[in-house]
């Protein structure tokens, strides 16, 4: 008799739990402001999981016309790698700049945004790390990655193939090169590129493998939203403000100050202290840190930043970190990557 009251009382706790939540997503897709109800299904549209929650009560048109526009077609002006005056090699300009750190550290504090912000003096440091076996074997949480370079610190790079929200991040969407290589993705194809040249200046883009490579591009991934949202950000000092549009979630992006410092960034979201960061969000602290071209990387679940060996941020996914294909890994001081 006490189980079958227990087991009553659990049940009617769940439904009276899913009715609550149907109550709230109702609220939000179909309540008085218009402005809410885009922030939430562009929020919910793209996750992986649970991009489906707009379909419960707003057809098709509706989310048609809430949909973030795709700007995976959209060409960007080549990075103008004049800009960006490496200081390594450079005695005057690292005299000057003694009193900033190798690595500095800093949390992001700025209302409902939180996060941590890695500054890396020297990109020489920054290296693209990669999980073995792209689409035969699952992919490498970020501290497996990290400690696999022997790294100090890294954030997730690109986006993986992740149906559902179950990917075992095995398998990167878009392009992949490492070390000057084309290692996933095809030269013909055109994708939009985050990554390094072999002069360790970062370019954001849209190129195909091929042009990557002819461009000396050394360390890359790809990345694009769901809805086919662009991943530049800045662009030879110029915001992108047609990827701009988007709702709140976890964020990870990468940027480069005109002195060749680079900057990664982890946006937290998904949870009681905050629900995430929007792109405008990502640009105006890139842009307050002096970042001349930015951009944005896998966000969501897979946002997660380590540092000496520890995940230093709120990881949103539920399960725990996720495994990954891809990270940009800062190298520990004197691993320079130089030949």
């Amino acid at each position: 008799m006490i189980l079958r009251r227990g087991l009553a009382l659990l049940l009617l706790t769940a439904f009276l739990t899913a009715v609550v939540l149907l109550g709230v997503i109702w609220v939000m897709e179909k309540g008085p402001s218009p402005t809410l109800t885009a922030l939430f299904c562009r929020s919910m549209r793209e996750t992986s999981a649970i991009r489906w929650i707009p379909d419960l009560f707003l057809s098709d048109a509706e989310i048609d016309a809430l949909k973030t526009a795709s700007t995976e077609e959209v060409e960007t002006a080549p990075i103008n790698t004049s800009l960006i005056h490496l200081s390594k090699g450079d005695p005057a300009a690292e005299t000057k700049d003694d009193a900033e750190p190798e690595i500095q550290l800093i949390e992001i504090a700025e209302g409902t945004v939180k996060g941590k912000l890695l500054i890396v003096r020297d990109p020489s440091r920054v290296i693209l790390g990669t999980s073995d076996g792209f689409g035969r074997q699952p992919g490498l949480q970020l501290t497996e990655l990290v400690a696999k370079y022997d790294g100090l610190a890294g954030v997730n790079a690109g986006g993986f193939n992740d149906e559902n929200g179950r990917g075992d991040g095995g398998t990167p969407q878009g392009l992949v090169i490492r070390e000057g290589e084309l290692i996933w993705g095809s030269d013909s194809r055109r994708y939009h590129v985050i990554g390094f040249d072999r002069d360790h200046i970062l370019h954001v883009g849209t190129m195909t493998g091929k042009e990557a490579l002819a461009a000396g591009i050394w360390d890359a991934v790809s990345f694009i939203t769901h809805d086919g949202q662009a991943s530049e950000l800045i662009v030879n000092g110029e915001v992108q403000s047609q990827n701009l549009p988007s709702g709140v979630n976890p964020r990870t992006a990468i940027g480069q100050r005109a002195d060749g410092a680079v900057l990664l960034l982890v946006l937290d979201g998904r949870s009681i202290n905050t629900l995430g960061a929007t792109m405008e969000n990502v640009c105006d602290i890139m842009q307050r840190y002096g970042a001349v071209n930015a951009g944005n990387l896998d966000g969501g679940s897979s946002s997660v930043m380590v540092y000496e060996g520890e995940i230093i941020n709120h990881c949103a996914s539920v399960t725990g970190p996720r495994s990954i294909p891809t990270a940009f890994v800062v190298l520990g001081e004197g691993a320079d990557r130089d030949e």
